[in-house]
């Protein structure tokens, strides 16, 4: 089924948020700094549901805990605690093990390798900080901007009725990119040293990808389209350190 393309959409809304953020930069600072940061990322919502008919496909991401690695950039504002912040951030989560179990209930006879969820967020936002005590404060932050979503393969092969080679793989995810945010907040101690929790809502997701089919006799290969989104949504316990 053919589906009306968003594309004059997304890059109006891109184009706003760009624009956006272009002026609060011009009343930054010349005193930032970047802050790396490492975590744990919790799958959320439709992203963690485990109804097994329906995973990736028809909505359902069945996906486990995670890691987030990642880096911002800090750019304190002309207001007393305010600064513009600028996030690239790394999700890697993989299928949970009831759905790998399950997996390899209906196809035990087969060497399975699965796919795992990559998800880059680039984003930019504001954060607030408010002073409790000498070396230690508490910070809310929010950005807004485009997550990239990105399926590797799954793959199952073996052999059959003595020896006739076969696999199949479900491939060539194309990428998606949405708009995303995220809204959080956490301790900073001595200025240097964050711990953090986030939400993350990284947008609604349709790729494309392939089946393909392979034997000793023949090969086939068709193209498919996800027929529900999937939508992204994690949180997210951190520790990071400016650098």
């Amino acid at each position: 089924t053919s589906r009306k393309s968003n594309k004059p959409h997304f890059m109006k809304q891109l184009i706003l948020i760009a624009l956006i953020w272009v002026g609060i930069a011009s009343t930054t600072t010349a005193q930032g700094f970047f802050q790396g940061h490492i975590g744990i990322a919790i799958p959320m919502g439709d992203f963690a549901d485990d109804y097994y008919p329906n995973t990736f496909y028809r909505g359902s991401g069945y996906a486990s805990k995670g890691f987030n690695l990642g880096l911002k950039y800090y750019s304190p504002l002309k207001y007393d605690g305010l600064s513009l912040v600028l996030s690239v951030n790394f999700f890697y989560n993989k299928l949970s093990k009831d759905f790998r179990n399950e997996y390899e209930d209906d196809y035990g006879d087969y060497n399975i390798s699965f796919p795992k969820y990559l998800n880059v967020p680039i984003l930019a936002g504001l954060n607030y900080s408010i002073p409790l005590k000498e070396n230690l404060a508490f910070f809310g932050e929010g950005s807004i901007g485009v997550n990239m979503l990105k399926i590797t393969n799954l793959k199952r092969e073996g052999s059959y009725n003595g020896g006739n080679n076969y696999s199949t793989t479900i491939e060539n995810f194309s990428p998606s990119v949405k708009v995303g945010y995220t809204i959080g907040g956490g301790i900073l101690i001595q200025d240097k040293y964050r711990i953090g929790l986030n939400y993350y809502g990284l947008g609604s997701h349709t790729s494309n990808y392939n089946r393909k089919y392979i034997s000793n006799y023949n090969s086939d290969k068709y193209g498919y389209q996800f027929e529900k989104s999937l939508n992204i949504k994690l949180f997210t316990l951190t520790i990071g350190i400016k650098i």
